[in-house]
């Protein structure tokens, strides 16, 4: 998903990462509680900030301080960027989210539209498992497409973003391969967080509310 520098976006990348016998069956290995958690800690690695979308360190729609300003008067931008980020992942490792962006944005009624399409390259990028168990480690890339609309400086209408293709996956001497294409949508009036799709063969869906 894609957060703002001033906003938190919430809608984001939710995946259920287990382990497979093969990369259209169930795995054994991993329970579907264990996908739920790895799900929400890879939420907040596919994160954009205002800077990584390529639209310069000035460009802000933040409502300042007592509402919006009269002495600011813009036209709206539209904007077609290419981007590449690398983060951090909690426990080693990084992910690298690099492609485009296409919207516009209006600094005058503080709004702002955008669309992503981005390779997410996972490189050894860890995570905790569930209970404090080995932690999994992921490599591969994924397909990302994201969509952020904020209106007056705050997200309005769902907020969505999706992911497919594979990873190579490691959790202590286990490893395989695990095929995953999910979908998440974030609703900001109701704070709601909602993820659907296939992950190692098993169906996902979780629904999550976010303060």
């Amino acid at each position: 998903m894609i957060r703002q520098s001033y906003l938190t976006y919430g809608a984001a990348l939710v995946l259920g990462l287990a382990a497979c016998d093969s990369s259209t069956g169930p795995s054994a290995g991993i329970t579907q509680a264990d996908a739920n958690k790895l799900a929400a800690d890879i939420d907040g690695v596919s994160t954009l900030g205002t800077s990584d979308l390529g639209l310069g360190a000035s460009f802000s729609i933040v409502v300042p301080p007592g509402g919006a300003s009269a002495s600011i008067t813009t036209a709206p931008t539209t904007f077609n960027n290419n981007f590449d980020v690398t983060r951090q992942c909690p426990k080693g490792g990084t992910v690298e989210l690099k492609g485009s962006i296409a919207g516009t944005g209006d600094r005058t009624t503080h709004s702002l539209t955008v669309d992503a399409n981005a390779v997410r390259t996972d490189d050894k990028c860890a995570f905790e498992a569930r209970n404090g168990s080995a932690m999994i480690t992921i490599t591969g890339n994924l397909a990302y497409k994201g969509h952020l609309n904020i209106v007056n400086g705050l997200p309005v209408g769902l907020q969505t973003q999706s992911h497919e293709g594979s990873f190579a996956w490691v959790r202590g001497t286990e490893s395989g391969t695990c095929d995953i294409k999910v979908s998440s949508s974030y609703d900001p009036a109701t704070r709601t967080l909602t993820v659907t799709g296939t992950v190692c063969g098993r169906d996902v869906s979780v629904t999550r509310t976010r303060g």
